[in-house]
């Protein structure tokens, strides 16, 4: 089995626990693989294949990210485009995507025993239109937040499926979750955990200043429609993709975001679960008892 590592080297552990992970995908006879810019990183009797990553990516059978949520958020892209599922190692805080702490690497082993099984994550498909052409398109394993643009004051969006009205909200913004998302901005914003099996979109508002404030769990088999209204000093919509801003949308133009077709894959040890996960890292049990 090739192995592609991707580390965060800004995150405090990554190069102990990559040197680590090198080591060990050796005992266990696995072939791990580095873009040539951690080269740094391997020793010669890691027998590490280098080179470009998208080469590599090409020539693996899965990718292993060490880092935190963030890191397997970058992965994503590479991951979907490629067809190729996903394993983290968490040396973030959270770690709510990762399978594995830095101190588990000997459950690489499951790997080696072909003891493991795939899981599907739903993604958001997100297009901008403008000028009634669209114009980008986008993948999201959490989530798309919709905020004012550079602006302190609050902006009013219409969002409507099928020309029918679904909410209008005057907010900071409006995030759309995955149920994998939930655990992210979702939460911070007030919405509610969803168990990432189930196929929905959540729309949460942003510091609302509406009377009505909750999230709305939106059914996956429809596409939705998310314009700015008109107004007086409109300055555009931010719109950012699992953390990363992609656009500034002008006024008049809008957005569409429905369930995509294509899914995340991600490698699944069978080690623990997502409530498992929820009471522990969010310390819910704590709290509530």
């Amino acid at each position: 089995m090739k192995i592609l590592l991707r580390p965060n080297l800004d995150k405090p552990g990554s190069v102990d626990c990559t040197r680590q992970t090198l080591q060990r995908l050796r005992e266990l006879d696995m072939i791990p693989m580095l873009d040539q810019k951690f080269a740094q990183l391997a020793q010669p009797e890691d027998h590490c294949i280098l080179g470009g990553f998208q080469q590599l990516l090409d020539q693996c059978d899965l990718i292993l990210t060490i880092g935190g949520d963030g890191t397997i958020l970058h992965a994503v892209q590479a991951s979907l485009h490629a067809g190729k599922p996903l394993l983290g190692i968490n040396t973030g805080r959270l770690g709510f995507l990762t399978q594995l702490e830095s101190n588990e690497l000997d459950k690489l082993a499951l790997l080696r025993k072909g003891k493991y099984s795939l899981l599907h994550r739903m993604m958001l498909e997100i297009f901008l239109v403008q000028e009634g052409e669209k114009s980008e398109h986008h993948y999201a394993l959490n989530d798309l937040v919709i905020t004012r643009g550079d602006s302190d004051r609050l902006v009013e969006m219409d969002i409507t499926c099928q020309g029918k009205p679904v909410a209008r909200h005057r907010a900071d913004g409006t995030i759309f979750s995955t149920p994998t998302g939930s655990t992210a901005y979702n939460l911070s914003a007030g919405g509610s955990i969803v168990d990432p099996t189930l196929h929905l979109i959540q729309m949460t508002a942003i510091c609302s200043h509406s009377h009505f404030n909750h999230s709305i769990i939106l059914s996956p088999e429809q596409v939705y429609q998310v314009r700015e209204l008109p107004g007086n000093n409109r300055l555009g919509l931010h719109v950012t993709v699992d953390g990363k801003r992609v656009a500034q949308l002008m006024p008049d133009s809008h957005i569409l975001v429905k369930k995509s077709e294509r899914t995340a894959a991600f490698i699944d040890l069978n080690l623990r679960d997502f409530y498992n996960c929820v009471d522990k890292k969010l310390a819910l049990g704590g709290r509530l008892s």
